[in-house]
C-alpha cells in the first residue's frame, strides 16, 4: 500500500499538490512550512489508499518490548478459528453497476481439521441463500454484521478431511473505497461515467464476498465475473475463458496462486490498456479509455523495475502478467493486489502537463508497489502487528531502486525530509513503536501511522543494512523470501534470516527500534591526547520535544563515525553509556552520523560543534545535512540556542546542494510562520532574504542546458520563499511572467507554473484572482486542474480567500477529485487565514471527509488538532474534535493535541529567540540576552 501511505495519510491519502516553498508541511512534521508538502501523506510521503476499517473499535495499544515468536498458522493472531480453513475459492459475480448491488454464487474447499459442527468466516452487508456442504443443506446460518461475521451451523459433525462448502449470496457495491466500489468520473468530452474497482486491504474483501479475511488464510481464488460486454476487466490473473451472451459477457480467469483475501483484485469499466513483455511476463497498463497512451511512461518503468526486482530478490516474479490500474479518483493512492496493482490515475499517469515532480511520484510509487509483489504479496505479515514488514520494505526498496535508476534526483537525500517528518513525530511523549499490537483486525487501518510504519521503518531498514553491510543485508532477505514464499512470516523470521546471513545477532539490535517506541540522541564528548589524536566518549538518551521519558529507554545504534571530509566512516554499534571510540584528528571536522543514514540525533559538545562549524562547507553533503537536521531539532526541543543553528545556515558557501538548502529553507519558513503578525515580522523576513537571495542570484530565473534536477528544484525553492517573504524584485517577476502565461499558456512550463502562479496569487488583486481561477476553470487535464486550483489557495487578500473556499467547494471539482477540496482548504489553512480553514472545515466536515471513508475519524484526531492549532483556542478545537469521533478515539485525539500544544508553546520560544537575535545582530539590547536555551515541558494531561 502506497500511502496512507502521499498523502506522502502514501499511502493516509497520497496527495497531488505540487511541491513548492508556498505550501503547508505534511502534518506530522513539527515544523510548519517544508519542502514535502506536495506528498501530502496526512503524515506520508508516500501513497496509500485509506485501509477500510470499522473505527467505533479503535483501540491501538503500544506495547513494550517483547520476544516476538517466528511464524506458526495455529498460533497467528485472528477472531477465526482454525480448525475449518480455506484452501481454494470459486468465486462467480454479477455486479449491477446502476443497482449497486452484487449476485454471486461461491464455491469454497474445506480442510477441516478437526471434526467440526461449526464453520466461521466473514461477511458484512451480504445474504447468504442455498447454503450446503457437501451438497446437503446446512442446520442454520446467522450473518452477524456488527461483528462480521457468518456462522454456519451443520446438521452434526463434519469428519476431518476436505469438504466443500456451496452458496448463492447478494451484497452491495460500495460508492467509498472499500470493497468493490463504483468510482464516477467525468470524460474529457464531459460525459459522466462510472468504473468498478476494489479496495480490500485490510478487511473489505469481505464486502465484496464472503470469505476467511484474515493475511494467516492463504487460499487460492478462481474469479468468474458478468459484465457488460463492451467493458474490459482486469483481474490478479489472465483471462483464462470468455463467453459472450449478447449484451453480457461472462469472464473466467485462471486460478490464482496461494494468497490472503486482501489482495484479490478486480476492476471493471470501459478500460484500455498498452503493453509490453518482460521475458515471459506481460506488463500491462490500464486506464479509461482515451487515457491509456499516457500509460506509456509507467510501462517502461514497470519493465525496468521488474528486471531489477528479479535480479535483486533471486526469486523472479511468479506470475505470467502484472498489470497496472489507473483508478480515476476513488481511493488517493495505490494498492499492491497481486499481479494486478491499482493506482490513483494521478499516480500513475504521465501526461504533457506533469513536472518533474509528478514523474517522480510516479516511479518512486511504482516502485514501492512492485516491492511489495514480493515484501507483502509473496510472504505476508502474519498478522497486522506486522504491517511493517510489508510497508517498510516497499518504501525501503522503492526508494533504493529510484536511488539506483535517478541518480542525479539524490532520491536518498530527498528521502531525509521523509525521515525528519518520522523522527518529529516519534520525539513525541506519545508516540508508538514500529510493530504494534492489534488485537483484531478491526483495529488494522488505524494501527498505521504512515510517519512511523513507512518512513521511520523505511530509515530504520536502511540503517541496518548499512550496519550489516549491502551483501549480507540482501542475502538474508533472500534467505527470509524463500523460506516463508506463499506463506507468513513475522518479524522474528526477518531477524533470523538476518542474523544467519551476517553471523551477527540481528535481532538483539533490531527488537529495541521496533518493539520500543521513539529513538535516541547520542551526546558526543571529544577528548585529545599528546599527538592530537582525537577520542570519543558517547552516551544516549531519548530524544523528545518535550516532556521526559518515563521508562528510560534504551537502543543498541549502529553508528556510522567519519573524521574529516573525505574519509569512509566506521561502522560503531553503541551498547552502553561511557563508551569510547577513536575518531581522528582533533582539528577535523566529526560526524556521528556520516551520510544521515542512521535513525538518531547528534549533540556535540561545543569545542566539536565549533570545528564542524568552521569546516561547514567542506564536510560532504551527507554530513552538513545530518548536522543541519540535528541543530535544528535540538532548537526546538531547547536542548540548543537558534544562533548556533542560523551560524550552520549562514555557513552554506556557494554549495547548491538541494536538500540542505530545504532544510534551511524550512527552517527559515517554519520561523517565519511564527513571526507572522508580530513586531519582529519585517526584521526577520529581511533577515531570511539575505542568507537565500545570494543562491537564488546565482541561479537566475530560467533553467540551464547543465542544471541537475536538484538545481532546478532548488532555483523554485529559493525564488518561492523570496517570494512569499517579500521580495519586491522576485515579485515584480512573477507577475511579468505570469503576464506572458495568460496570453500564452506555453510561456511558462509545467514545473515553473506551481511556484509562479503560488507568488502571484499570495499578492493577487481582485483582477487578477479572476485571471487565476479562468486558469484553473480552463486546464487541459487534472493534473494542471489540481495544480492551478492549490494556486488559488494561496491568496492573502481576505476577500479573495473567502472566493477561494467556495470555489473548493463548488462542482467546479470533478468527481473523480473530490479528494482535492480537503486538501484545498488545508492549503488555504497554511496561509494567512488559519480562521477561515477551521471554520470551513467544522462547517463541511462531512463533505470534506467523504473521500476518505473510514479514516475521517483518524483525520479529524490526529491530523485537525496539527493542522488547525493556531486557528482557534486549544479547548475549542479539543471539545469539538471530541464530539465529531467515537469515544474509543481518545488516545489518538491526545496524540494529535499533544503537538498541536507543541506547536504553540514553540511559536512563543522561535519567536522570541529570533527576536532577540536579530536585536543582538543590530546592536540593540535584547530582553534576552544571556538566556538559557528554553526547554519546553508542557502538561500532557488532558
Amino acid at each position: 500500500m502506497a500511502t496512507l501511505k502521499d498523502a506522502t495519510l502514501c499511502c493516509i491519502l497520497k496527495s497531488q499538490l505540487p511541491i513548492g516553498s508556498l505550501g503547508a508541511p505534511p502534518p506530522l512534521t513539527i515544523g510548519i512550512p517544508s519542502r514535502t508538502w506536495g506528498e501530502f501523506a496526512l503524515g506520508l510521503s508516500a501513497v496509500r489508499p485509506p485501509l477500510a476499517l470499522a473505527c467505533l473499535l479503535f483501540l491501538v495499544l503500544s506495547l513494550p518490548a517483547r520476544a516476538e515468536l517466528p511464524f506458526a498458522f495455529d498460533t497467528a493472531p485472528g477472531r477465526l478459528p482454525k480448525d475449518v480453513v480455506p484452501k481454494d475459492y470459486r468465486i462467480a459475480i454479477v455486479p449491477d453497476a446502476k443497482a449497486l448491488s452484487i449476485a454471486g454464487t461461491e464455491s469454497i474447499a474445506l480442510d477441516f481439521r478437526k471434526p467440526s459442527a461449526t464453520i466461521q468466516f466473514n461477511s458484512l452487508n451480504e445474504k447468504l441463500g442455498n447454503v450446503t456442504l457437501d451438497g446437503k443443506p446446512v442446520k442454520d446460518v446467522v450473518s452477524d454484521d456488527n461483528i462480521q461475521i457468518t456462522t454456519v451451523t451443520l446438521a452434526k459433525a463434519a469428519s476431518a478431511g476436505m469438504h466443500t462448502l456451496r452458496f448463492t449470496y447478494t451484497g452491495q457495491i460500495e460508492t467509498k473505497p472499500q470493497g468493490l466500489f463504483a468510482q464516477p468520473f467525468v470524460e474529457a468530452g464531459g460525459a459522466k461515467e462510472v468504473l468498478l474497482s476494489t479496495q480490500f486491504e485490510s478487511t473489505d474483501a469481505r464486502r465484496m464476498f464472503p470469505c476467511w479475511d484474515e493475511p494467516a488464510f492463504r487460499a487460492t481464488y478462481t474469479l468468474t465475473a458478468t459484465i457488460p460486454s463492451e467493458w474490459k476487466v482486469v483481474s490478479n490473473m489472465q483471462v483464462a475463458r470468455s463467453i459472450r451472451h449478447g449484451a453480457t459477457t461472462t469472464m473466467t480467469f485462471q486460478r490464482s496462486p496461494k494468497m490472503p483475501s486482501y489482495l484479490v483484485e478486480f476492476s471493471a469499466g470501459d478500460l484500455a490498456c498498452v503493453t509490453d513483455h518482460l521475458g515471459k511476463t506481460q506488463i500491462g497498463v490500464w486506464a479509461v479509455r482515451g487515457q491509456e497512451q499516457y500509460g506509456r511512461t509507467a510501462l517502461a518503468n514497470a519493465k525496468m523495475i521488474l528486471a531489477d526486482y528479479n535480479q535483486y530478490f533471486g526469486l523472479p516474479f511468479p506470475l505470467r502478467k502484472l498489470d497496472s490500474i489507473a483508478v480515476p479518483g476513488g481511493f488517493t493512492g495505490a494498492m499492491e493486489n497481486w499481479g494486478a496493482i491499482t493506482y490513483n490515475d494521478q499516480n500513475l499517469l504521465v501526461t504533457p502537463a506533469c513536472t518533474l515532480a509528478n514523474k517522480q511520484r510516479v516511479f518512486s510509487v511504482q516502485a514501492h508497489e512492485m516491492a511489495h509483489q514480493w515484501n507483502g504479496d509473496l510472504v505476508t505479515m502474519g498478522w497486522w502487528d506486522d504491517l511493517w514488514l510489508n510497508e517498510s520494505f516497499a518504501s525501503w526498496r522503492a526508494a533504493k531502486e529510484t536511488d539506483l535508476r535517478y541518480p542525479s534526483w539524490k532520491w536518498w537525500e530527498a528521502q531525509d525530509g521523509a525521515k525528519e517528518g518520522a523522527m518529529a513525530a516519534d520525539a513525541q511523549p506519545n508516540s508508538h513503536a514500529i510493530q504494534q499490537h492489534v488485537t483484531d483486525e478491526l483495529q488494522a487501518a488505524n494501527a498505521v501511522d504512515p510517519a512511523i510504519t513507512y518512513n521511520k521503518g523505511q530509515a530504520v531498514l536502511r540503517m541496518f543494512e548499512a550496519y550489516l553491510g549491502p551483501d549480507s543485508f540482501r542475502n538474508g532477505l533472500l534467505g527470509y523470501l524463500k523460506a516463508h514464499a506463499y506463506s507468513n512470516a513475522t518479524s522474528a523470521d526477518l531477524w533470523n534470516a538476518l542474523s544467519k546471513a551476517s553471523g551477527r545477532d540481528v535481532s538483539a539490535v533490531a527488537s529495541g527500534w521496533t518493539e520500543q517506541a521513539g529513538f535516541p540522541v547520542v551526546s558526543v564528548s571529544a577528548s585529545r591526547d599528546a599527538e592530537g589524536n582525537r577520542t570519543i566518549t558517547l552516551s544516549q538518551k531519548r530524544f523528545l520535544l518535550q516532556g521526559a521519558d518515563p521508562t528510560n529507554s534504551h537502543w543498541f545504534v549502529p553508528l556510522q563515525i567519519r573524521s574529516g571530509a573525505s574519509a569512509s566512516p566506521q561502522s560503531v554499534l553503541l551498547t552502553k553509556n561511557g563508551q569510547t571510540a577513536s575518531a581522528g584528528r582533533w582539528d577535523e571536522a566529526l560526524s556521528v552520523n556520516a551520510g544521515a543514514i542512521g535513525f538518531y540525533r547528534v549533540r556535540y559538545d561545543d569545542a566539536t560543534l565549533q570545528t564542524d562549524s568552521k569546516a561547514f562547507g567542506t564536510l560532504p553533503d551527507g554530513d552538513r545535512i545530518a548536522l543541519l537536521d540535528d541543530q535544528w531539532a535540538l532548537v526546538e526541543s531547547g536542548d540548543q540556542k537558534l544562533p548556533a543553528y542560523l551560524v550552520l545556515a549562514s555557513s552554506m558557501g556557494s554549495d547548491l546542494d538541494e536538500r540542505a538548502w530545504n532544510q534551511i529553507s524550512g527552517a527559515l519558513a517554519h520561523i517565519e510562520y511564527d513571526e507572522r503578525g508580530t513586531l519582529g515580522y519585517k526584521a526577520f523576513t529581511s533577515y531570511a532574504r539575505t542568507i537565500i537571495k545570494p543562491v537564488a542570484d546565482r541561479l537566475g530565473w530560467d533553467a540551464k542546458p547543465d542544471d541537475t534536477p536538484g538545481i532546478e528544484n532548488l532555483r523554485r525553492t529559493v525564488l518561492g520563499d523570496l517570494g512569499n517573504w517579500g521580495d519586491s524584485e522576485v515579485i515584480a517577476q512573477a507577475r511579468e511572467r505570469f503576464a506572458d502565461f495568460v496570453k500564452d499558456r506555453g510561456a511558462i512550463r509545467p514545473d515553473d507554473q506551481e511556484m509562479i502562479l503560488g507568488i502571484v496569487a499570495l499578492n493577487a488583486d481582485e483582477a487578477t484572482f479572476k485571471q487565476l481561477h479562468e486558469i484553473a476553470r480552463s486546464a487541459h487535464d487534472e493534473t494542471e486542474m489540481r495544480r492551478f486550483y492549490n494556486a488559488l489557495m494561496s491568496v492573502r487578500d481576505p476577500k479573495l480567500a473567502d472566493q477561494a473556499v467556495q470555489i473548493a467547494l463548488s462542482d467546479e471539482i470533478p468527481a473523480q477529485a473530490t479528494s482535492l477540496r480537503l486538501m484545498l482548504i488545508r492549503a488555504l489553512t497554511s496561509g494567512d487565514h488559519t480562521s477561515l480553514g477551521w471554520k470551513t472545515f467544522t462547517e463541511h466536515s462531512e463533505a470534506l471527509l467523504k473521500p476518505y471513508s473510514n479514516f475521517a475519524p483518524l483525520i479529524i484526531a490526529q491530523y485537525a488538532p496539527q493542522w488547525f492549532w493556531n486557528a482557534a483556542p486549544l479547548d475549542q478545537l479539543e471539545a469539538w474534535i471530541e464530539a465529531h469521533v467515537p469515544a474509543e478515539m481518545a488516545p489518538v485525539i491526545a496524540r494529535g493535541m499533544e503537538v498541536a500544544r507543541f506547536q504553540l508553546a514553540l511559536k512563543n520560544v522561535l519567536v522570541s529567540a529570533a527576536d532577540s537575535f536579530l536585536q543582538t545582530k543590530s546592536g540593540a539590547e535584547p530582553a534576552s540576552a544571556g538566556a538559557e536555551p528554553v526547554t519546553l515541558q508542557l502538561s500532557l494531561q488532558r
